[in-house]
């Protein structure tokens, strides 16, 4: 888990701002399912699978062309963290048919096992709605199971749905950790007028959520999105990961243009979700519903696959290897080469993949 012996003067979970500091980048992870505007892959978990000594990373293909938007959910596995080789793609059409829900559009993923039941618990953000729509508005979070990754999976319904106040837009792309026996989950809960926060949800066993409402960020509202990983810390757990502010520049936009068919901003004003991350370190009060922070950095783009300007979609994940006690920090980047302007179905990116060596 990246915890260490009392040296330098510190202890506990290894500092986020080492990881951050000492960061190199290592490589692709994955490649989007091709390199035409609207291509994307990422949204996804890495999980070091401890039985089986693997990586396992999940992720969303996205095409913008033809309409086909997050068209799968997939499972990849590593013996290295680097080099990673297709388990499972699960197709948004067999997703449909599995829960008895019309999934439009499959995003944020997660992947985790079950230490009570052995099973695999696979959460998928999904557009359910009967309206189509770029980007989609009304987001929840459907939970699949099995006892083996290649399936078969089982439905056990929508287990974060957007009915709450502060999520009645969204209630998705969450980050899920097992911390002491406890599942958490922070996740995108965004509002009616489709600002978004962080949302808290606690667990027993990772079926039955009961959601706590908003977090705070030192006890006051904080607009943004984050996503990253859940660490046990010697005063309870700690987010890693991104943050990326909700700016009103991004919700304000209403303009509609079309092009060859394909509607890039829609009247309904769903906005790219890219901009300037900052990579952050979070303690979570869940009794008192606030985050206090530990680290909070602008992105460093270190590779030459990250735009210039936007060089993060805000997707990431760490994990712990403790083959080569080094953390791996999975980020999905939008890349400066292929991507010509900004756009929903603009941009091209890339899961990347940095360490840090403890």
């Amino acid at each position: 888990m990246g915890l260490s012996t009392y040296t330098n003067g510190w202890s506990g979970l290894f500092p986020p701002g080492k990881i951050f500091r000492d960061k190199e980048f290592k490589g692709i992870a994955l490649d989007p399912p091709d390199f035409e505007p609207g291509s994307w892959t990422g949204a996804g978990k890495a999980i070091f699978e401890e039985e089986r000594g693997r990586f396992l990373l999940t992720a969303r293909p996205r095409k913008a062309e033809g309409g086909v938007r997050g068209l799968a959910a997939e499972i990849h596995s590593s013996d290295n963290g680097e080099d990673f080789q297709l388990v499972k793609r699960l197709h948004k059409e067999e997703a449909s048919e599995i829960s008895g829900l019309e999934v439009q559009s499959i995003e944020g993923s997660q992947l985790l096992k079950s230490p009570l039941t052995d099973r695999w618990h696979l959460y998928l953000s999904v557009d359910v709605a009967e309206e189509f729509v770029w980007g989609g508005l009304y987001w929840q979070t459907l939970l699949l199971t099995a006892q083996k990754l290649e399936g078969p999976w089982k439905s056990e319904g929508l287990v974060l749905q957007n009915d709450g106040p502060y999520d009645a837009n969204q209630a998705r792309d969450a980050t899920i950790d097992i911390v002491d026996g406890r599942w958490f989950c922070i996740y995108k809960a965004k509002d009616g007028n489709r600002e978004e926060r962080p949302g808290l949800a606690l667990s027993q066993d990772g079926i039955d959520w009961r959601k706590e409402g908003v977090l705070t960020v030192e006890g006051s509202e904080r607009l943004a999105f984050l996503s990253g990983t859940l660490f046990p810390g010697c005063s309870g757990p700690l987010f890693i990961g991104l943050e990326l502010i909700d700016k009103k520049e991004r919700r304000d936009l209403r303009e509609g243009t079309e092009k060859e068919g394909m509607a890039y901003a829609d009247r309904h004003g769903v906005p790219h979700g890219s901009g300037r991350a900052n990579f952050v370190a979070y303690q979570l009060d869940y009794r008192s519903m606030n985050l206090e922070t530990v680290f909070r950095e602008r992105w460093r783009a270190d590779s030459e696959y990250e735009h210039k300007e936007h060089p993060l979609l805000g997707y990431s994940s760490l994990v712990y290897d403790p083959m080569g006690e080094r953390m791996l920090t999975y980020v999905e980047a939008i890349d400066g080469q292929y991507t010509e302007k900004m756009g929903l179905n603009e941009t091209v990116e890339r899961l990347l993949v940095y360490e840090t060596k403890l």
